[in-house]
C-alpha cells in the first residue's frame, strides 16, 4: 500500500492481520481477542483518514467495522444477554459514515471517471463528476466531524468496556472454540449456499443477499484461520470466495450507481439527462459479470471447507 507523508507524518493504510486463536481456548475469549483486533485495525487507520484524502484509509476502516460485525453475528449464540443489542446500534452509525464516503469514492473512481475519460467530448460528464466531487467532500467532511466527536468516542468506550466484561474471562462452560467453529462454519456454509440457490443473475436483490452470505463465510475463514488445516485447500477456498465476492460486489456497485448518480446530480435536469449514457457505457462490464456468475455458483455449490485442525 501506499503511503501519504502528511507534514512531518507519513501515514501508511493498514490492512487487519491474522488473530491466532489457541484449539482449546475458551469461546467469549476467542471473540473478545477477534474484536479487539477488530477494534485496533479500525484505530489504526484513523490518523491517516482524518490527516489526507487516500480513500484507502477508509476502506481498511470499513472492513474493520464489518469484519467486528460479522464477529459478532458469528458469535452471537454465545455472546452475553444485551451485548449486541447495545453495540449494534453505534456501530451501525459509524458503518453508515463509512460507506457513504466509500461509495462515493467507488462511484467516482470505477464508474464516472472511465466514462469522462472515453468519452472527453461529452460536457454534461464533467459536470456530473464535479457534482459527484462535490457530494464526496461534503459527505466526508460529515464523516470527519463524527470521527472528532464524542459519538465515536463513546462507541469506542462502550466496544472496551463491553469486551471487558467478567463474562469474557471467566466461564463456566467446558465448551471448546474448535467444537464451536465446526458447528458455525456448517451452518455458514448451508446458509451461503441456499442463498446461491436462489440468487438470479436477473435480480439483484438476491445477488446481494448471497454477496452478505459470502462475505460472512470468508470473515470467519479467516477468523479461524489458525484452526484449520493449512496449505492449497484452505487458500484455495478463500481465494474462490474472494473472486465470487468481489464480481457480487462490482454488481451492486453498478446497480446502484444509477440512483447514486441520480441523487448527485439532484434537480438538474442536464445532469440527470447523461445518467443512462454512464450506465449505457458500463453495460459490457455488467453482462460479462452476469455472464460468468452461473460458473462462479457452480463451483461455490462444490466447495469443501477446510476441515479444523485436531486438538
Amino acid at each position: 500500500m501506499k503511503s501519504v507523508q502528511t507534514g512531518a507524518r507519513t501515514y501508511v493504510p493498514v490492512e487487519a492481520l491474522a488473530v491466532p486463536i489457541a484449539a482449546d481456548g475458551q469461546i467469549l475469549a476467542s471473540f473478545r481477542k477477534i474484536a479487539l483486533s477488530c477494534l485496533a485495525h479500525l484505530e489504526v487507520n484513523l490518523e491517516g483518514m482524518l490527516n489526507s484524502d487516500d480513500p484507502e484509509f477508509i476502506h481498511q476502516m470499513r472492513v474493520s467495522a464489518r469484519r467486528l460485525r460479522a464477529a459478532i453475528r458469528l458469535f452471537a449464540p454465545r455472546l452475553p444477554p444485551g451485548f449486541s443489542n447495545e453495540l449494534l446500534p453505534p456501530l451501525r452509525q459509524l458503518m453508515d459514515h463509512l460507506g457513504k464516503v466509500r461509495d462515493l469514492d467507488v462511484l467516482l473512481a470505477e464508474i464516472a471517471m472511465p466514462v469522462v475519460h472515453a468519452l472527453p467530448g461529452e460536457p454534461r460528464l464533467a459536470a456530473l463528476v464535479k457534482a459527484v466531487t462535490e457530494r464526496k467532500h461534503a459527505t466526508r467532511k460529515t464523516a470527519l466531524r463524527y470521527f472528532r466527536s464524542t459519538s465515536y468516542v463513546r462507541l469506542m468506550l462502550l466496544a472496551t468496556k463491553l469486551l471487558h466484561h467478567p463474562s469474557f474471562v471467566a466461564q463456566a462452560s467446558e465448551e471448546t472454540i474448535a467444537s464451536f467453529v465446526t458447528d458455525r462454519l456448517k451452518r455458514l456454509r448451508k446458509e451461503a449456499l441456499e442463498l446461491a440457490k436462489a440468487a438470479r443473475t436477473d435480480n439483484p436483490a438476491s445477488l446481494h443477499s448471497l454477496r452478505i452470505g459470502i462475505k460472512q463465510l470468508r470473515y470467519s475463514l479467516g477468523f479461524f484461520e489458525s484452526l484449520l488445516h493449512p496449505g492449497k485447500p484452505l487458500r484455495r477456498v478463500l481465494s474462490q470466495l474472494s473472486a465470487l465476492q468481489d464480481d457480487l460486489g462490482q454488481l451492486n456497485d453498478l446497480a446502484n450507481a444509477g440512483p447514486l448518480l441520480m441523487h448527485c446530480a439532484n434537480d438538474n435536469t442536464r445532469l440527470r439527462e447523461v445518467v443512462p449514457l454512464v450506465d449505457d457505457w458500463h453495460n459490457p462490464r455488467r453482462h460479462e459479470l452476469l455472464a460468468r456468475m452461473p460458473r462462479r455458483l457452480e463451483k461455490f455449490q462444490r466447495l469443501h471447507l477446510p476441515t479444523p485442525k485436531p486438538v
